[in-house]
């Protein structure tokens, strides 16, 4: 358990909610198991590394959203690191049946630590993860001293960005955002989306984790947008047209952040035909 986890599991004892702390100590290791599963994996079938010829660019006039409540008091960022091998192994199944063998890509917003960028590009992936705040990158925590400015990035998502390979678009099949769009102030949600759809291609998916419930730390509530998953679903579908809902079959648990809300988001963006 991180340091993080502290508070929250003595809050739960002290509500007396021992059942939703067995159920995530459960969930957490069912985690554990599949994170061993992916590392077993990866050395049973070793994937091809990404092209030597990658070379990652962002442009971007707001390298770090100054103004977030999560730069000015680091919590997530200081102490998140977040993936998930069912998840991983999973997309790498469901991407590659459903479309031809090409160099898959991937990018994780609101990355923190970049362990799931990390565990893409063992896979061969080539990802990029970009973070609000930089106490990563400052602290060098986490996977940042091996890959920052290369697959690591300091960006407010809020503001348009590009991300480049060799000067040409980061087109995704996968982008994420786990826990994220709650932080994002409503008035910017419309830029995030454009963002997204700017690097997501067709027939990609998008897929994210919310809660609606306030984070509040050293009296400042992190969550500036709180809307439900249905809130949620209706305001993509409202202002976002190019993004379909898609069942993928996974239970809450199996994506990379969760919590007991179990809202979860997952669309593919539309053929360029519909």
């Amino acid at each position: 358990m991180t340091l993080r986890g502290v508070p929250w599991v003595l809050g739960l004892i002290a509500r007396g909610q021992f059942k939703v702390l067995w159920t995530e100590t459960r969930f957490r290791l069912y985690r554990s198991r599949w994170n061993a599963r992916l590392e077993s994996d990866i050395r049973a079938r070793p994937r091809p590394s990404i092209p030597a010829s990658t070379r990652i660019r962002l442009e971007t006039e707001h390298p770090v959203a100054y103004k977030s409540p999560d730069h000015l008091v680091p919590w997530g960022t200081k102490y998140d690191n977040s993936t998930h091998g069912k998840f991983i192994l999973f997309m790498e199944e469901r991407i590659g049946s459903t479309s031809a063998p090409a160099q898959r890509r991937m990018m994780d917003l609101g990355c923190s630590g970049g362990g799931l960028v990390h565990d893409f590009l063992r896979l061969g992936w080539v990802a990029v993860g970009l973070e609000g705040s930089d106490f990563s990158l400052k602290h060098q925590r986490a996977h940042w001293p091996a890959l920052a400015n290369r697959h690591l990035f300091t960006c407010d998502i809020g503001k348009p960005f590009r991300v480049l390979d060799q000067e040409q678009p980061h087109q995704c099949d996968l982008i994420t955002m786990w826990e994220v769009l709650e932080h994002i102030r409503s008035e910017e949600l419309a830029t995030v989306f454009g963002n997204i759809l700017q690097h997501l291609k067709p027939g990609g998916f998008f897929i994210a984790s919310t809660t609606s419930e306030p984070d509040v730390h050293d009296g400042v509530d992190l969550h500036q947008t709180k809307m439900t998953n249905a809130q949620w679903r209706e305001w993509v579908s409202k202002n976002r047209p190019e993004l379909e809902w898609v069942d993928l079959g996974l239970e809450y648990y199996q994506f990379v952040r969760y919590n007991q809300e179990r809202s979860v988001l997952t669309y593919r963006r539309k053929s360029d035909s519909q």
